[in-house]
């Protein structure tokens, strides 16, 4: 596989960045949060506890019946050795063996019975620790959604429960495996120390030796992976992107496929480097694991041929040894490869319990006296000298914000694309929190009140209309089938220009949109999303309705119409539209005009026409495109 120049660029990049430390130490997020691991321990086992509470009961017979497993072929075949050296009688020869035998088969049927139920637990339990992750990203502050060193956060806690072996399960497994070698390493030890105490210290020194073999293959193999955070979610991307039907036309259209596919492979070339790198460190790993345990064995086979020469050690104590300073040597690689895969899995760890302590801005202020929002007669908005900014941003997305929405007021919102409306509008909805300045509705700071219950004030229509596969008339309610009014979404969706569409459907309103879930969902066009957008904020029937551009599919003179007919809908509810087009400017009560995050100039048409400003000369130019027949829309 060949790299680009500008793989090798990225690649070359990479490698200074380690090489020089100082740099990734700088760009380390300081949110991170690095918990011991047996705080990690802790915390797994409360939460697997807390959603599986019978698990502890199967966890002790699986551990105890796994520990007699490991020593009763070597107690049995030692056991029937001596019996055959000293000639004993074949009827106690056969009680002893099916005395062992009936030992282990009622070891295996009690292991067997823990075990079944002991997997599919884990596995609930990680459900529920990854929709903590899901119920997370839902609630969290709205702006660390766009934010990108949030979601690489995200990436990284993803992981954490993306597998039976990772993070979160991976640590309940772990856990299980150290307790049984735990109980499997006392009873060892206390059978080679009656050896030679010097043979537990090899082997604890030989497994020293393998423990840190293996926590500096995964400490080096971990930093790996989180390297690659970014370019897993930069490759689901342009997979979604090749895959998906919305941008089938541009694709062919533009003959982009070389060029996306150049894209994916420069992104999948850089990925192969990291595998190939992690492939190469494991292998060493095996080899140096492998000289280790031919080490173990030399060791011991020496040592006890030693004492069967000098000694006389009888065959039955040789077989008793040998299988049980391998079961400790066995025991001690397994403790120590269980201490070097939770450490594994902690970090892991460590990044999921960051994500989901990510800090959030505060919701609630200290002094919460206020009136019950919800049910209020009216509502009055008022920025007092806000500005926003985004966490990592030194520029000003709204600077100095000073402006009051009425209550039943229309406000048009206008201006050149990145002027500031959409932030404007964030901010208002209470998606963005003021990074300066203060918001207030009906004189109390809208940071005293709920955020659930402040969402509720408003029906927002956004430029980006997403649908959902449901059937239309829940995309329309936004609740479950059985809390949605069909009735009532079908007069909204015809009130906002859908009826021909909806009569053209063999199953009305209550036909699937999209193809991901059913064969026969239908797709709307850009124009179709945008008029069931503005059925939904109908039917949400909201105090204070929002149009942040979502005509944008329409042209010049159906907006306007769009415009007027809407108005007309809400009745006495506050409305902001907002526009880079001037259709909504004639009806409303006053008009904001946005320029470079700041507001410029600010009254109703008729005043800032005559100010002879900005708005008069942006009007003018897109006067033309509200004539119909010649004559001026009023």
């Amino acid at each position: 596989m060949f790299l680009s120049f500008s793989d090798w660029g990225i690649v070359m990049k990479e490698k200074e960045k380690k090489k020089n430390g100082t740099e990734a130490e700088k760009e380390k997020d300081p949110n991170q949060k690095e918990f011991s691991l047996l705080s990690n321990m802790v915390y797994v086992l409360k939460g697997t506890l807390r959603f599986q509470k019978l698990l502890a009961f199967f966890l002790v017979f699986s551990v105890l019946s796994r520990a007699a497993a490991t020593y009763l072929p070597t107690f049995a075949l030692s056991a029937v050795i001596d019996q055959v050296t000293r000639r004993a009688e074949f009827d106690d020869l056969l009680k002893t063996v099916l005395l062992f035998f009936v030992g282990m088969l009622v070891t295996d049927a009690v292991g067997s019975f823990s075990n079944a139920h002991i997997w599919w637990r884990y596995i609930d339990a990680r459900v529920q620790f990854m929709m903590l992750r899901i119920r997370k990203v839902l609630y969290m502050d709205y702006e660390h959604l766009e934010s990108a060193k949030v979601m690489e956060v995200c990436q990284k806690a993803m992981r954490a429960t993306g597998g039976n072996m990772n993070g979160v399960e991976g640590m309940m497994h772990s856990s299980q495996q150290a307790l049984q070698v735990l109980v499997s390493g006392l009873t060892a030890i206390v059978i080679v120390v009656r050896l030679s105490p010097w043979m537990v210290v090899v082997l604890l020194v030989l497994g020293v030796l393998g423990y840190f073999n293996m926590d500096y293959t995964k400490k080096k193999d971990k930093k790996t992976w989180d390297e690659l955070a970014p370019y897993w979610r930069k490759s689901w991307y342009m997979q979604q992107t090749m895959s998906n039907f919305v941008y089938g036309k541009d694709i062919r259209l533009f003959s982009m496929k070389g060029w996306l596919l150049g894209k994916y492979a420069s992104l999948h070339n850089f990925c192969h480097i990291r595998f190939v790198e992690s492939k190469n460190r494991w292998i060493w790993c095996t080899q140096r694991s492998q000289m280790l345990f031919l080490a173990e064995e030399g060791v011991v086979y020496a040592y006890l041929v030693y004492r069967v020469l000098k000694t006389g050690m009888s065959i039955a104590d040789f077989t008793l040894y040998l299988g049980a300073v391998r079961s400790f040597f066995y025991v001690l690689q397994q403790v120590f490869n269980n201490l070097s895969d939770m450490k594994a899995q902690s970090r892991e760890i460590n990044d999921f319990r960051s994500f989901l302590e990510y800090p959030e801005r505060k919701v609630l202020l200290q002094d919460t006296a206020h009136p019950p929002l919800l049910g209020q007669k009216s509502y009055e908005f008022k920025f007092e000298n806000v500005s926003f900014r985004y966490p990592e941003s030194e520029r000003y997305a709204l600077k100095n914000l000073n402006l009051t929405l009425a209550a039943g007021e229309r406000l048009a919102v206008v201006g050149l694309n990145g002027a500031g409306k959409s932030t404007f509008i964030k901010l208002l909805c209470g998606l963005y929190t003021p990074t300066e300045g203060r918001i207030l509705l009906n004189g109390v700071d809208i940071r005293c009140y709920d955020k659930r219950e402040y969402y509720e004030l408003f029906s927002p229509v956004f430029q980006n209309v997403e649908l959902f596969a449901f059937p239309m008339d829940e995309n329309v309610s936004m609740k479950v089938a059985g809390e949605t009014d069909s009735a009532l979404a079908e007069e909204y969706l015809r009130a906002a220009g859908l009826g021909e569409k909806i009569d053209s459907l063999p199953k009305g309103v209550k036909t699937d949109l999209l193809k991901i879930i059913s064969e026969d969902g239908v797709e709307l066009s850009g124009g179709e999303s945008q008029k069931l957008a503005l059925a939904r904020a109908l039917y949400k029937n909201a105090p204070v309705v929002v149009l942040d551009e979502p005509t944008s599919a329409l042209d010049a003179l159906a907006e306007y119409h769009m415009y007027q007919s809407f108005d007309s809908m809400i009745g006495q509810k506050s409305a902001v539209y907002i526009s880079h087009r001037l259709s909504s400017t004639r009806f409303c009560d006053h008009v904001a005009m946005f320029a470079d995050g700041e507001l410029k100039e600010y009254g109703t048409h008729e005043s800032l026409l005559a100010a002879g400003g900005a708005y008069r000369e942006m009007f003018e130019v897109q006067a033309q495109y509200y004539k119909e027949g010649g004559a001026e829309c009023e």
